[in-house]
């Protein structure tokens, strides 16, 4: 569709006039465009590598998050009727799943949210990580300040570090995941309108230009 190395916004101000089947078409290019300045792939190779290996690396650590949670969490042996949060009543396990679910569904909204330009989903994903995070302070907090927690603050520090473990862990992993999702899609979309970005990343050689002697 255009020619490599041409910008995409010179190729759509040449095509003809779009038909109303073609009105989308302006921003699945601006969507793309977006993709490759913040991602930064090489070329389409590169592109299906960054895919393949996001997508596992970010299967991977939610993997991990998962088996943290079953061996040092869900297994453990913690008194879970000490130290229950105040935030909706959740115990030290269910706080450590809503850790979990909120910092994935806030990377997810986050990610989405910064390439299609939406405001709604970035506010959500706020208030989500602002939640997760009182989740993962709270036991410390009170172990020092809040004498009703009934927890010492060696423990509280220990629920702390695991439910920030569990935080930052789920949170990249699903940011690789997310990136992931969007390389498939600039895949599919980079064949199917046969445009090729990578002469663009060349160097621009500027040309020599001669020194004159007085």
């Amino acid at each position: 569709m255009s020619e490599a190395g041409a910008s995409i916004v010179d190729d759509l101000s040449t095509e003809s006039p779009l038909t109303e089947a073609e009105s989308e078409l302006p921003q699945d290019w601006e969507f793309a465009e977006r993709i490759l300045k913040r991602l930064k792939p090489r070329n389409q190779q590169h592109v299906y590598d960054m895919a393949a290996k996001d997508s596992k690396n970010g299967g991977m650590l939610i993997t991990l998050m998962v088996v943290v949670w079953w061996l040092f969490i869900g297994g453990n042996n913690d008194a879970l009727e000490n130290g229950v949060s105040v935030f909706f009543s959740l115990n030290f396990e269910e706080a450590a799943l809503a850790v979990m679910v909120l910092s994935l569904f806030s990377a997810l909204l986050t990610e989405f949210s910064r390439d299609m330009g939406k405001i709604l989903p970035s506010t959500a994903a706020g208030g989500m990580l602002i939640l997760a995070g009182l989740y993962v302070a709270e036991p410390f907090v009170g172990a020092l300040f809040v004498s009703s927690v009934d927890l010492d603050v060696q423990t509280g520090l220990w629920r702390s570090a695991r439910l920030g473990l569990l935080w930052g862990g789920t949170t990249y992993g699903s940011n690789l995941i997310v990136n992931a999702l969007l390389l498939k899609w600039l895949i599919r979309f980079l064949d199917s309108n046969e445009y090729d970005f990578s002469s663009r990343n060349e160097p621009q050689h500027r040309p020599m230009v001669a020194e004159v002697n007085d």
